[in-house]
């Protein structure tokens, strides 16, 4: 399964009792909800974020796609998979790319503070946000700001006037403290989605 060959065509093929549950939940979605998104396969992942993106500019929400991965293949993927080049032409969608944060945690903290601020600059709501922050979660203090800017987000989020969508390669998180990153991971969302593998995964709200 490739990520850039999904398309309208892909959802003619499934029924509402074959759709993954990560596509049902975010087809249904209606109001503004920060989402953690943690998954094992990056193909499958794409495509719900793509999704989640696809729905927002159909309901004339402005969305960007903040990545650590090169903006112009992102560009190249959202084309085909059936994102029309008007939507980035027209400032509707806009692809950005997040650099490594060098310095002590205090100086990265500000830094992402500041990559906050930059995304947000110009959105009017509503709006759909996927981007995770800080791209490397796999040291105590890239996981650790990563973390702290979530619960950021997550207090404040009734001022923030758009839906947020964080994803999170599970393997790629720092291992020593991974069951405890990820809890306080989920208590610092609405609703998290778990995708394995494609076909697979489920959706809960935690327990505030």
């Amino acid at each position: 399964m490739e990520v850039i060959s999904a398309n309208c065509d892909t959802d003619i093929m499934m029924t509402l009792d074959t759709m993954p549950i990560p596509f049902r939940y975010i087809d249904s979605l209606e109001e503004k909800q920060h989402i953690a998104l943690f998954y094992d396969d990056l193909e499958y992942a794409l495509l719900i974020e793509f999704r989640f993106i696809k729905n927002g500019l159909l309901k004339g929400e402005q969305c960007i796609y903040a990545t650590e991965e090169d903006s112009g293949s992102i560009v190249l993927k959202f084309l085909r998979y059936g994102i029309p080049l008007h939507y980035f032409q027209t400032g509707k969608l806009r692809v950005m790319q997040m650099r490594e944060r060098c310095g002590d945690r205090d100086e990265i903290l500000k830094k992402c503070k500041n990559d906050i601020e930059e995304i947000r600059h110009g959105l009017l709501p509503p709006f759909r946000i996927v981007s995770r922050i800080v791209p490397n979660v796999s040291t105590p203090d890239g996981i650790s700001i990563e973390l702290e800017l979530e619960k950021l987000v997550h207090r404040h989020f009734e001022d923030f006037c758009g839906s947020l969508m964080c994803p999170y390669n599970i393997s790629g998180i720092e291992q020593t403290k991974r069951k405890q990153w990820l809890e306080d991971l989920r208590l610092s969302h609405h609703v998290c989605i778990y995708a394995p593998k494609f076909g697979q995964g489920g959706v809960f709200c935690p327990c505030q």
